[in-house]
């Protein structure tokens, strides 16, 4: 397992480590892990039990798992090979970079977020006592930074999930006017066909 994983960060996010980086949903998520640091201990001293928000998130984090890992597969079977043919052009003559790499590594990216953020959670579950407070009164600085770096990771796979959505979605939008640029194309040459024939 570590040799794939170590292979595919890599390959693929090495390479592309700015745009990981330097991007609003990196930004947003060390805003919510230095808010959990900062005002943790006076909005979470009570309420809600570590359970509560546990299960939650587990639930969402699976289902945006399988999400990713049926959209990564959808991807990968393409019914126009035309479409991904275009889609997999190099952006640039000579560069390695395309359209399509870039798609799949949106998926995989996001799948990997979130299932760094199951198991971590899951971890939590197995550890806690999930009838305590998030930050119960006399934590520890341990506990305050673990439920920031927590909070910080969910943060990142909300925003990194809604990228995907929204990638898919122009992906989508490429695929209909690709599929109308075909029929036009098929209708001409139907056209010009009988034209000649007759």
């Amino acid at each position: 397992m570590l040799k794939p994983l170590s292979q595919y960060i890599r390959d693929e996010a090495v390479p592309r480590w700015k745009g990981i980086i330097i991007s609003w949903e990196a930004v947003i998520s060390v805003l919510v892990a230095l808010a959990f640091f900062r005002f943790g201990n006076r909005l979470f001293s009570t309420f809600p039990k570590i359970s509560d928000i546990t299960t939650g998130l587990i639930a969402y984090a699976s289902i945006a798992l399988g999400f990713c890992v049926a959209g990564l597969t959808i991807s990968l079977t393409f019914p126009e090979p035309k479409f991904t043919s275009h889609l997999a052009a190099p952006l640039h003559h000579g560069d390695k970079k395309n359209h399509y790499s870039d798609l799949l590594f949106v998926f995989s990216w996001t799948a990997l977020a979130h299932w760094i953020a199951v198991m971590a959670l899951f971890s939590v579950v197995l550890f806690t006592d999930g009838s305590t407070p998030l930050l119960p009164d006399g934590h520890s600085t341990w506990r305050i930074g673990i439920v920031a770096v927590l909070g910080g990771l969910c943060a990142y796979c909300l925003c990194q999930f809604l990228i995907t959505v929204i990638t898919l979605s122009q992906v989508g939008n490429l695929y209909v006017q690709f599929l109308s640029k075909k029929i036009k194309q098929d209708d001409q040459e139907q056209w010009e066909e009988k034209q000649t024939e007759s």
